[in-house]
């Protein structure tokens, strides 16, 4: 094993400078791999199948299904996100006391105005952070509220909370969030049913193709899954990288493996070390707190263009290449 590792280092060492001496054959040629799927069961998920088997797939848009704000209400959400916003620039900000009453203030200003963004939010940080059994329960009670009123995030955020715990109401409250047109529903349950059923693949991808056309970048790295197991693994690293700069934090792991190709690399390196302009935009994302807890567009900080991640064809193809080489070595190996 020990040899074989060294090899393939030596080789990304080599195919990097044959690349940079000679032309590169057509990058599109590596754009073939091995097939894969990961399907073994369709009774691998009988409560998924049940959902959604049978029933067409119509793209519905979450904007047409959720309510405005009211002026005043609007207004007084705004100044919530305006203060966040400049706040996480702040150091401990999350930590410093009067920050932490001023952000409650403005809260509770906006719940009182009647905002049902500012209600939402105080539902999943009161669930995730309760000051005590009764605070979380008044929060999901709150939250259930939301659901009863048809706004399609909300239903989505609730549906996760009974992961595990009842599988039946989550896909059905995911599914009715699919049919408001929840794109945060429908890339949880496009990503699942492209890995888990072959049958309702066709469905799950048109379901990823309407988040992504709502801007849902999330979608990006199901459909880069999906590529590659239909052995377009070029495709799949466009999309990740596509994805990667529009919002998508788990896109950021599937190019971990450009580190393999840069100089310096051992099988021991860390990914930060050798891209860290990946480690960077992870960073970005997990800052941008509250939008990591809610999911509500108005807390989304697009990436800044300094931040973003670019690939070049010569190192797709080096990347692409070395990959080709591990994947002969180790078909009839241990």
């Amino acid at each position: 094993m020990r040899i074989f590792l060294l090899s393939c280092v030596l080789f990304a060492v080599l195919a990097g400078s044959a690349a940079s001496a000679q032309p590169l054959q057509p990058l599109a040629s590596l754009n073939h791999s091995p097939v894969w799927d990961g399907v073994s069961s369709e009774e691998n998920n009988a409560e998924l199948i049940a959902q959604f088997r049978g029933k067409p797939f119509v793209c519905r848009k979450a904007k047409d299904h959720t309510p405005e704000d009211s002026a005043n209400a609007s207004r007084a959400f705004d100044d919530l996100v305006k203060y966040v916003d400049q706040g996480e620039r702040i150091e401990n900000f999350w930590n410093d006391s009067a920050h932490k009453q001023r952000r409650e203030d403005l809260l509770a200003a906006a719940i009182k105005a009647g905002s049902w963004k500012a209600t939402y939010l105080d539902s999943v940080w009161s669930i995730r952070y309760p000051k005590d059994g009764k605070a979380q329960g008044v929060a999901s009670v709150q939250l259930e509220r939301l659901v009863r009123q048809g706004i399609p995030l909300a239903a989505y955020k609730y549906a996760t909370y009974l992961y595990g715990r009842d599988d039946k109401a989550m896909y059905q409250l995911l599914a009715d969030a699919i049919e408001r047109g929840s794109p945060e529903a429908m890339e949880l349950v496009g990503g699942t049913i492209v890995i888990q059923s072959k049958a309702l693949r066709p469905a799950g991808k048109a379901m990823l193709d309407c988040a992504l056309s709502q801007g849902y970048a999330a979608a990006y790295n199901d459909l880069g899954v999906l590529a590659d197991m239909e052995g377009h693994r070029l495709d799949a690293y466009r999309l990740w990288e596509k994805g990667v700069n529009s919002g998508c934090e788990e896109c950021a792991h599937a190019l971990e493996g450009f580190a393999k190709i840069r100089k310096g690399y051992t099988p021991a390196s860390s990914m930060g070390e050798l891209v860290p302009e990946l480690a960077r935009i992870e960073k970005f994302y997990s800052d941008n707190f509250l939008y990591e807890l809610s999911g509500l567009p108005d807390l989304y900080l697009p990436l800044p263009d300094e931040l973003a991640f670019h690939t070049s064809d010569a190192d797709l193809f080096k990347l692409l290449e070395l990959e080709q080489f591990v994947r002969a070595h180790t078909s009839d190996g241990p």
